[in-house]
């Protein structure tokens, strides 16, 4: 029987074909519409299969079975709405025209398939669990508001309203759910929940001038504020979670400095356009701020770089596959090169069945080979020796 792998694969390209084989056809005779929706049919459908093979992979690890069960339900949800848009089946069946719509609902839907994927992997690391869950919450919330905006064809404004409701749900609740990396692990700040709440009552603010329209100039300023403050919360916590060498530390202390004073010089602009600090004049304000940012854009860069540096590899693999172990006949005691699984004795004929397994992480599952401390390269995660 076929492995399902090269079944997919025999039918991706026999689209591919069939695509090329009716464009080139369609391109010499005239055939309508008609032909052309079939191309886009074999075409989406190739896709589809591409699609399907990485979710295929993904569903065969256990760590990421579930992304990999979400990745492939999202490409078949995908392919049918294709589908229904390419052959405009609401237009054929009720007289409506929904290809904007569906269109769009394709987009959405396939931005935050691959956000939940990711995050249902980051879900399998305890420290940033609670990260993982919130922001699947976040998407999820967000991704029902801007279906909704989409559809809701009776009113442009509460349409719009929704769309500025869902981009308000997914900006402070992302700024909410990064304060919440590593709250079970080793970042451990109690501070991170002021900037939960301050991105909380940013949101309701935002919601209430979205739906409301209650706006003024300390609003404006406080809901700043908030979220300067909510946002420099995060950024700190992000930057924690880079491993660093102890004569590095002084450069993730300086970059955080940064990103407060480019935060505190945002809002004193803030403040200075609502006329709130009476005549201030913005340009040093300005010229201080780039300067702050500019700053803080090169100390994130350099914490990327120096906690890459300083992830520990423990073993590098020569990129082969292991098919033949080295063993010594407990018979004939004869030193031998024999493959993996059932063989014989090159000696005594007597049978020898090996196998091996690489060690990996639990958690993680990051390749362990040669590991010389207790705890996982990658996570942390402690391994039993």
């Amino acid at each position: 029987m076929m492995p399902a792998r090269n079944v997919i694969l025999r039918i991706m390209l026999w689209s591919l074909g069939l695509a090329a084989a009716t464009g080139v056809l369609t391109v010499f005779v005239q055939y309508g519409d008609f032909m052309w929706r079939v191309i886009g049919t074999e075409v989406c459908a190739a896709v589809a299969c591409g699609l399907i093979l990485p979710c295929i992979a993904l569903i065969d690890r256990r760590k990421t079975r579930e992304a990999g069960m979400l990745g492939m339900i999202g490409v078949v949800v995908e392919f049918i709405l294709a589908l229904i848009a390419i052959w405009d089946l609401p237009r054929t069946l009720a007289g409506v025209g929904w290809e904007e719509e569906l269109w769009f609902t394709i987009v959405i839907l396939a931005v935050a398939t691959i956000v939940a994927m990711g995050l249902l992997k980051l879900n399998r690391q305890a420290e940033h669990s609670v990260t993982a869950r919130t922001e699947l919450a976040v998407v999820g919330a967000a991704t029902c508001t801007f279906l909704i905006a989409v559809w809701w064809n009776r009113s442009r404004n509460v349409s719009e309203n929704c769309a500025e409701t869902g981009a308000a749900i997914l900006a402070l609740g992302t700024i909410a759910s990064v304060c919440l990396l590593g709250l079970g692990g080793p970042v451990r700040r109690s501070w991170r929940w002021g900037g939960v709440i301050c991105a909380a009552v940013a949101f309701a603010m935002w919601l209430g001038d979205i739906w409301i329209g209650s706006g003024s100039d300390i609003g404006r300023a406080s809901f700043a504020a908030l979220l300067i403050t909510a946002a420099t919360v995060a950024y700190a916590i992000a930057c924690l979670l880079c491993p660093l060498k102890p004569t590095q530390v002084w450069l993730r202390g300086a970059t955080i400095a940064a990103a407060a004073l480019t935060g505190a010089l945002i809002e004193l602009l803030v403040l200075t356009d609502c006329h709130l600090l009476g005549r201030v004049d913005g340009y040093w304000i300005e010229r201080c701020m780039a300067a702050a940012g500019i700053v803080t854009g090169c100390g994130t860069l350099a914490l990327a770089v120096l906690a890459r540096m300083n992830r520990r590899v423990d073993f590098e693999m020569d990129g082969g596959i292991l098919t033949e172990i080295v063993v010594v006949c407990p018979r004939c005691r004869k030193k031998q090169t024999l493959p993996l699984g059932d063989t014989t004795c090159t000696g005594c004929r007597l049978r020898i069945s090996t196998r091996v397994e690489e060690p990996r992480c639990p958690t993680c599952d990051y390749l362990l080979f040669g590991l010389t401390s207790d705890r996982c390269p990658e996570c942390g995660t402690a391994i039993d020796k």
